[in-house]
């Protein structure tokens, strides 16, 4: 089992952003002409749905850079650990038996089969890159349409499950590590403005999901009249002034309560660095004050790339895929503990 890095995060290139912003996506959804929605869809529809998108891919796959999985087949902890790394949805998982997610080899698209919608689109990258995200996305989806007939009117754009995503058909989110604005009570002030501005902010997970290690993912909620360009331009902008925000309060904190947040931060390095037992939520929480004593300069031994990858790789079925792939009898938060331990072992400079 290769847990040196999350594959996506393998990408990643040294910016400007890389102390607030943790990855960029974009997902398109579509639906097939002549099929019902898949909450409605029976299995043999289903089936044919799914062998219209895998033979589409076939054709366009010129490099074999895609593999076809169906989700029935992956055992229940790598199909939760595909959630973790934020490469599938819950919504696959729950739709297990009639669906299928087709992936490339850096993990960074990903076409999921029979979600809510016959096809999620998901192009994931590392750090502030929203537009490449579009671009690479919006390259697959033309390709798609030359072999499909997806479910498209003129007045009301792509037509979609839920009505929120008719239009566009697009999601574009940004996830960013948030510690201080959380610490400052400010991030309440920062999800009201959000939603005068037709966007939203959403834990680790999306939608109904908690801020696990203060992640968060802020994306647009309407995708109806509005172009492509329109939402991802004011995403960024709205992000640019969330990292601004973010970073001031940081300042702020150190100035102003220096001994306490060099406290959190050395403590939580104590804490990942000796511990014998941590379960998942410790882990995160201390991991984000680390991670944030990187930004801060109180912390150089790690870099932020390799901290993300450790906030994914210490969650619940990461872990215990670990516990399986050692055969191990050890409970869950031990091995996290042995885990990271041996994580900084091997990582710090």
């Amino acid at each position: 089992m290769d847990k040196s890095m999350v594959r996506w995060l393998e990408l990643k290139k040294d910016t400007d952003y890389d102390d607030v912003i943790i990855s960029s996506r974009i997902r398109l959804a579509r639906n097939l002409i002549k099929f019902k929605f898949t909450n409605n869809i029976d299995y043999k529809e289903a089936q044919e749905v799914a062998d219209r998108f895998k033979k589409a891919i076939e054709i366009i796959d010129i490099d074999n850079d895609f593999s076809v999985v169906s989700m029935k087949d992956i055992d229940s902890i790598d199909r939760r650990v595909l959630i973790e790394e934020h490469l599938v949805s819950p919504e696959l998982i729950n739709n297990k038996d009639i669906s299928y997610y087709i992936i490339n080899k850096d993990n960074t698209i990903n076409l999921m089969i029979n979600e809510e919608d016959h096809l999620r689109l998901q192009v994931i990258l590392p750090g502030f890159d929203l537009y490449k995200a579009y671009d690479m996305s919006n390259e697959i989806d033309l390709k798609l349409e030359k072999y499909l007939d997806f479910a498209f009117d003129r007045d009301f754009g792509y037509l979609t499950a839920c009505p929120t995503n008719t239009g566009t058909g697009m999601r574009a989110s940004i996830m960013l590590h948030l510690p201080a604005l959380k610490m400052s009570n400010y991030l309440q002030g920062v999800m009201d403005s959000l939603g005068k501005l037709g966007l939203t902010i959403r834990g680790v997970y999306g939608e109904g999901s908690r801020a696990l290690g203060d992640m968060f993912q802020i994306s647009n909620q309407k995708t109806l009249g509005f172009t492509e360009q329109e939402v991802i331009d004011k995403l960024e902008n709205v992000t640019c002034r969330i990292i601004d925000n973010e970073r001031n309060s940081r300042k702020t904190l150190l100035e102003k309560k220096s001994d306490f947040i060099k406290d959190k931060i050395y403590r939580s390095l104590g804490v990942l660095k000796y511990s014998r037992i941590i379960n998942s939520n410790e882990a995160l929480e201390n991991l984000s004050y680390l991670r944030m004593g990187v930004s801060l300069g109180l912390y150089d031994k790690l870099n932020f790339v390799q901290i993300t990858n450790l906030m994914l790789s210490v969650q619940k079925y990461n872990i215990l895929k670990y516990k399986y792939y050692l055969h191990s009898f050890k409970d869950e938060d031990v091995l996290r503990a042995n885990y990271i331990r041996n994580f900084f072992e091997k990582e710090e400079i």
